[in-house]
C-alpha cells in the first residue's frame, strides 16, 4: 500500500458516492477487494494521518465550522477531513482556514464510519462481530517506518498549527472560518 494507492481509494469511493456524505458504501467495496495485508496497511495509514493531523488550530477550525467539538467529535472531524481527499487534508493542515472554501463543509462534518470502514470490512471478511480480533490482526502489519517518514515529510503545517487557543480567540485566529461560518 502506497500514499498514492490509500488517497485513489478514498477518491474512488467519494466519487462513487456523489460525495462524502455517500461513499461509506463504495469505500467499503473497495477495501473489501484488498488482501488482509493490504487492508491492515490502508488502516494504519489511516491512523496515522489522524495522528498527524491531530493539531490544536486544525481543531480550532473543526469547532467553528461544528459550533463546538469535543474530542471524539475532533476524530469525526479528522475522518471526514480525510474523505474529502489528499488536496484538501494537505490544505487543512497548511492553513485551516483554507476550510472556508471547501463545498462539504456544511452542518455536522463529521464522518465517524470513516474511522472503522477497514475494521468493517475485516469483520464481514471472517464472520465476525467481535471487533477485538481486528487489533491483534492489524498488529501483524505494522507501518514501514519508511512510510511514515514520508507520509509527514509531505505534510507542510501551517506555522502556528499547534497554537494553544480558548473560545475567545477564534475570531483572531481563525477569522475567515468565522465569518463564512457566522461565528
Amino acid at each position: 500500500m502506497t500514499i498514492a494507492e490509500f488517497w485513489k481509494i478514498i477518491d474512488k469511493a467519494r466519487k462513487e458516492g456523489d460525495g462524502w456524505e455517500d461513499m461509506y458504501n463504495p469505500l467499503i467495496e473497495s477495501l473489501a477487494k484488498l488482501s488482509t495485508r493490504e487492508l491492515m496497511l490502508w488502516q494504519q495509514m489511516f491512523d496515522e494521518y489522524q495522528l498527524l493531523s491531530y493539531k490544536n488550530k486544525l481543531w480550532a477550525a473543526a469547532y467553528v465550522i461544528n459550533g463546538g467539538c469535543s474530542d471524539d467529535g475532533f476524530d469525526y472531524f479528522r475522518g471526514w477531513l480525510t474523505a474529502q481527499g489528499r488536496k484538501v487534508f494537505m490544505n487543512a493542515l497548511a492553513d485551516p482556514e483554507s476550510l472556508s472554501k471547501v463545498d462539504a463543509c456544511e452542518e455536522d462534518v463529521e464522518f465517524e464510519d470513516m474511522l472503522s470502514a477497514a475494521a468493517d470490512v475485516y469483520m464481514q471478511k471472517i464472520g465476525s462481530k467481535d471487533y477485538d480480533l481486528f487489533f491483534p490482526e492489524m498488529d501483524k502489519y505494522p507501518l514501514p517506518e519508511q512510510l511514515k517518514l514520508e507520509m509527514a515529510a509531505e505534510i507542510h503545517y501551517a506555522s502556528d498549527i499547534d497554537v494553544e487557543w480558548e473560545e475567545d480567540d477564534l475570531p483572531k485566529l481563525l477569522p475567515k472560518l468565522c465569518k463564512a461560518f457566522d461565528w
